[in-house]
């Protein structure tokens, strides 16, 4: 069986989840003996031989913000990547086309097409009005409310079958995209094993210049308006005047157009030592990142399947987490027990929560401990065999 992915990130050009879960399912594809081949955006010198890389004109891979005018370019890119992947199947046959991205998939006309879709427009849009929508949010709200939106339906409608990640978001497109139950698969995300679990936190905290008997809170998130990256900022501001932090410090990984506003936030609270913000890391280093914390915090108010907090909990590391309704990780563990869920948006319960683990070391290990072994239960290998079956079940039709 031959397989196109049909993407808008690979890395190391990766934005998001996406691209990472573009990576893992390919891989492990190819390791049960499926011929993959990958498109997506970044530098064409960098392709490989199962990966074609499209030099992008425009903010569509972009990490940072960037001018109105590399923005609105992004419509030019997804056109001409239309035309592009069209050539490319013209030349090349595939059992299956799988779109990892409606946003530019979504006018491709093929006969087998299978999308994943991450989270959806309308997903995207809610959480944007539960926030204060700077410039970088507005030009967004634009996209999702046209371009995005028609590409991402048109994608959806042109697709066999379609695969989301979490349960969420398979009640998204049946109750608002009015799709039928029959084309939906929910195959959640897996979690790829840490090269560092073998090594303690302190010797991965003393590898990233972090004093071993400092406990590190870390998140690593784009800095966009549904990571709600504030409400972590702000929560670190109870802990630090409830006295938490004298001996802990938070460092934040990624980036994105709230970037700004979010360092501006930090500095007015008086965080400047405690809260440090690191960047965009590569794969090596967040799995250091992942392995040396003894916090890992996610407090979106919308996720599909994060990676991230799974890969956490594989790595020996307590989660925090918002309860977003029907999102797989607070789902399907015991709150308490694998997790500790707060509600969206409440900086004072996040704070709580943070300051309970802080507090009883005993007890952020037993959480720790459970969690990995929910973890792991989720592998990449599972992940692939799960969509083959999918990819036969269009074939057979």
């Amino acid at each position: 069986m031959k397989v196109l992915m049909v993407a808008r990130e690979y890395p190391p050009y990766t934005v998001g989840g996406a691209g990472v879960h573009t990576s893992r399912l390919s891989k492990a594809l190819q390791n049960v003996g499926i011929e993959v081949q990958v498109i997506a955006f970044g530098n064409p010198s960098a392709s490989s031989g199962f990966v074609k890389f499209v030099q992008p004109k425009s903010a569509i891979i972009a990490r940072t913000a960037e001018s109105p005018g590399r923005e609105l370019a992004v419509l030019y890119d997804i056109a001409r990547y239309r035309q592009i992947v069209t050539k490319f199947l013209a030349k090349n046959e595939f059992d299956i086309i799988h779109v990892q991205e409606p946003y530019v998939g979504g006018f491709l006309k093929v006969k087998n097409k299978i999308t994943t879709i991450h989270d959806t427009s309308y997903g995207e849009l809610r959480s944007m009005t539960n926030n204060e929508i700077g410039l970088p949010e507005v030009r967004k709200t634009m996209f999702y409310l046209t371009t995005g939106f028609i590409a991402e339906y048109a994608s959806l409608a042109t697709s066999r079958a379609i695969i989301t990640p979490a349960p969420n978001i398979t009640d998204e497109l049946m109750s608002k995209y009015r799709l039928g139950a029959t084309k939906l698969v929910t195959i959640m995300n897996g979690v790829a094993e840490n090269p560092y679990l073998s090594i303690s936190k302190d010797k991965a905290k003393r590898m990233l210049g972090i004093d071993p008997d400092r406990t590190l809170i870390f998140t690593s998130a784009r800095h966009v308006a549904r990571k709600r990256l504030d409400v972590l900022i702000a929560a670190a501001s109870l802990l630090q005047k409830w006295g938490c932090l004298d001996k802990a410090e938070l460092r934040i990984g990624g980036d994105g157009p709230l970037k700004p506003s979010l360092t501006r936030l930090a500095e007015e609270f008086g965080l400047d030592e405690k809260v440090k913000f690191v960047g965009w890391t590569s794969d090596d280093e967040l799995n250091l990142y992942l392995r040396a914390s003894d916090i890992f915090v996610l407090c979106s108010d919308y996720e599909a399947s994060p990676i991230a907090a799974l890969e956490a909990m594989a790595s020996n590391t307590a989660v925090i987490s918002t309860n977003i309704l029907a999102y797989p990780v607070p789902s399907y563990t015991r709150d308490g027990v694998e997790i500790l869920t707060v509600p969206p948006r409440d900086r004072s319960a996040l704070a709580t929560a943070i300051r309970k683990l802080l507090m009883d070391r005993e007890y952020r290990e037993s959480i720790a401990m459970k969690g990995a072994q929910f973890a792991a239960r989720y592998t990449w290998r599972n992940v692939a065999q799960k969509t083959i079956r999918v990819y036969e079940a269009c074939l057979r039709e």
